[in-house]
This record gives structure tokens, C-alpha cells and sequence, in this order.
């Protein structure tokens, strides 16, 4: 239980990280403060997360991801 624990803290480490870089460069990047980062950043962390089962799981890591973040950012509405 531990083990699993520990990877499982790593891997929400890495994924947090992944989102938060992504988000920040997009944003600098873009000049705005909007969704359209937030989905970026969710399909970035996705694919990135997903990669190393190919690129089909890349893609639906992709789309998942950036779907899941884009209904949290409207569900908590942080850019009206």
C-alpha cells in the first residue's frame, strides 16, 4: 500500500507540474486570460501523461484531459 501510495503522489506531482507549466506558457504566450489556456494546458498534461501508449493514447489522454479542466475552469468559474 505504501509503494502504491508514493507513485500515486509522484504522478499527481508530475501531472500539476506538467498542467501548471503549460497553463503559464500558453497564457504568456496568448497575452489572455481565458479557457482557451486551460484547454491547452489540459491536452498538453493529457497527452504528455498518456504518451507511452502510443499515439492513439495520447490523443484520448489529450481530449479527456482538456475536457475534463475546461468543465472544472466553468464549473468554478475563475475567467468571467
Amino acid at each position: 500500500m505504501g509503494q502504491r501510495s508514493w507513485n500515486s503522489c509522484k504522478t499527481f506531482a508530475v501531472m500539476g507540474l506538467v498542467f501548471s507549466a503549460a497553463e503559464c506558457i500558453v497564457e504568456k504566450a496568448r497575452a489572455k486570460h481565458d479557457t482557451v489556456n486551460t484547454a491547452i494546458a489540459g491536452c498538453v498534461t493529457g497527452g504528455s501523461m498518456s504518451a507511452r501508449g502510443g499515439p492513439k493514447a495520447a490523443c484520448i489522454g489529450c481530449a479527456g484531459f482538456a475536457t475534463f479542466s475546461v468543465l472544472i475552469e466553468k464549473f468554478f468559474d475563475r475567467h468571467t
